[in-house]
């Protein structure tokens, strides 16, 4: 049976790039960029005062040469200065604006006091650049300043709008197909029988790819039947980048899912994995290189798939790094009862300076509403039977 570890490592070699498309920026947040990003012109443009204040010679504050100088015109943001600023003058300038040629410094207007043409300033000593950032400063022209496979934050955004970014590339996105099976599966807004369940599944799916920006997805229902299971799986074959396929794969009479993915020409990379939940998990690929994932159909199992195996085949395809867990410290004590890796929900828990993570109490794989109360999950790993209190444990957060 293969590890959680080899696994991942299969799935991430399988990876592959869907493409690149162009995007107008306001519809581009939250995308991966396609290519580097590189300064237009330096960054500031010009030497740009950080303060309202004015703009004088250093020189002159020398051994306290002059404390008085003459005003020789106002600068605001937006526009630029006309006379050069020689010893025994100085323009008033506001933040944002270009500091006059001739000057090298800005004093703050609360260290000066301007009267009649004449400003007094009340400071003894300025030193050479005091409040100017200098042209070039935060970036040179033709410099790099975001690098391919960046994610357009809000932050990012601010960088492409600043320069002139309005179309950027970015990796295009998959196109998702979701099959729950199971005759017990009804869809929500169905009326549902004592012995039918709602379908939750591709909920969790959908929301998942959702969070990655990921919109054109579709789902359908199939029952435990072979003819209608191939031809829902085939259909989905023909234009899906990404199929993800709930229930069907472990050992019941109906479970018909890895017999019909190898009918169809699905090549299987693995089925089971020491895990728990999930360990039914199904890979593979077809000929053409789209993924094909068969998960457990408990939702449970569904979600820690999601964020232990799919996650890190996705982000492999869009070119982002691997998520590492975070280390923290457990609260309480677990014995884990199989000796396969077990991913567990658990909470966060801030209090006297400290985060720790706690245990969120469920039943089962099958338990529905376990992990909206939790945060993430916490790996025990499988040489691991015993987690002690104030351990140090990884925890990925959903």
């Amino acid at each position: 049976m293969t590890t959680v570890a080899e696994a991942q490592k299969s799935i991430i070699s399988q990876a592959k790039s869907f493409g690149e498309e162009t995007l107008p920026l306001e519809k581009a947040l939250g995308r991966v960029l396609a290519q580097p990003i590189l300064a237009d012109r330096d960054y500031p443009p010009f030497n740009r005062s950080t303060m309202d204040g004015y703009a004088v010679q250093a020189a002159d504050f020398l051994d306290k040469k002059l404390s008085q100088l003459q005003l020789v015109e106002r600068i605001h943001a937006g526009s630029v200065g006309t006379q050069e600023i020689h010893s025994g003058t100085c323009s008033k300038i506001m933040t944002g604006a270009p500091v006059p040629s001739g000057a090298d410094a800005v004093v703050r207007v609360e260290d000066t006091q301007e009267t009649g043409g004449l400003v007094t300033f009340n400071i003894e000593t300025v030193r050479v650049g005091q409040n100017i950032a200098r042209q070039g400063e935060d970036a040179q022209s033709g410099q790099e300043i975001l690098s391919s496979r960046s994610v357009i934050t809000p932050q990012v955004a601010g960088v492409l709008a600043v320069t002139s970014n309005a179309q950027v590339t970015v990796a295009r996105l998959p196109k998702i197909g979701i099959i729950s099976t199971g005759n017990e599966v009804v869809s929500l807004g169905t009326p549902v029988q004592s012995h039918q369940i709602r379908d939750s599944n591709a909920w969790v799916v959908r929301g998942f790819f959702h969070s990655y920006q990921v919109d054109e997805i579709s789902t359908t229902l199939a029952k435990d039947d072979k003819v209608v299971l191939q031809e829902t799986v085939a259909g989905f074959l023909a234009d899906k980048d990404i199929i993800i396929l709930s229930g069907g794969v472990s050992k019941g009479d109906a479970d018909y899912v890895p017999e019909i993915l190898q009918l169809l020409g699905v090549q299987q990379i693995f089925h089971r994995v020491r895990i728990r939940p999930g360990g039914p998990i199904w890979f593979g690929t077809t000929p053409d290189g789209k993924a094909v994932f068969g998960l457990p159909g408990n939702p449970v199992s569904v979600q820690v798939a999601c964020k232990v195996f799919i996650e890190p085949y996705l982000r492999t395809c869009l070119g982002l790094p691997l998520l590492s867990p975070l280390w923290l410290p457990f609260s309480g004590n677990r014995t884990k009862k199989t000796p396969f890796d077990e991913f567990f929900p658990c909470e966060l828990i801030t209090g006297n300076g400290q985060t720790n993570v706690q245990a969120v109490r469920y039943n089962s794989s099958g338990d529905i509403a376990a992990t909206a109360k939790s945060d993430g999950i916490v790996l025990q790993p499988a040489e691991t039977e015993q987690l002690a209190d104030n351990a140090v444990v990884a925890f990925y957060k959903w």
